[in-house]
């Protein structure tokens, strides 16, 4: 009786080893991303931007175009709303990426506000997650990549239609 339990015991274990093996060896290979540069962070991008500015915490949105050069400067145009008073502005700056894809940027606008942000990388380069820095500022907002503007643009096909 005890030569069939350790007998029992020891196939249990074989069985379970075996599955285990087999679970680990069809697992997928993990590899790091690579790492990033200003090269990352290059073209032209739409986004959106929502959350609290001021003392106050008063309501702000933005949408707005920025373009990248990919060697660290940014320029853009926007159309805001703080508390409900619509604007646009335009601004130019200055972008650092790091080798783990996180950054920062520094902007200037046209009525003379210097605005600070950090950045990830994210999608390749596909999208920007960003979150203001300034003091008194809870704004965070994402960018998207737009299509490039050379690249063809025919009409779609609609199959089966004149």
């Amino acid at each position: 009786m005890k030569r069939v339990a350790t007998l029992t015991i020891l196939t249990g274990i074989l069985v379970g080893g075996s599955i285990l093996a087999l679970r680990l060896a069809s697992m997928p290979n993990v590899q790091a991303q690579v790492s990033c540069t200003s090269a990352n962070f290059q073209g032209a991008y739409g986004y959106t931007f929502t959350g609290l500015t001021g003392f106050n915490a008063l309501p702000f949105a933005a949408v707005g175009r920025l373009v990248a050069d990919g060697q660290g400067g940014v320029s853009g145009v926007e159309t805001d709303s703080s508390n409900g008073e619509i604007f646009q502005r335009t601004y130019t700056g200055t972008y650092k990426v790091n080798p783990d894809c996180t950054g920062s940027e520094v902007s200037i606008d046209n009525f003379g506000k210097t605005v600070k942000c950090d950045f990830v990388i994210v999608a390749g380069g596909k999208e920007i997650q960003v979150i203001e820095t300034d003091r008194n500022t809870v704004v965070v907002g994402s960018l998207k990549h737009q299509l490039d503007p050379t690249a063809s643009t025919s009409p779609p096909r609609h199959f089966g239609m004149p």
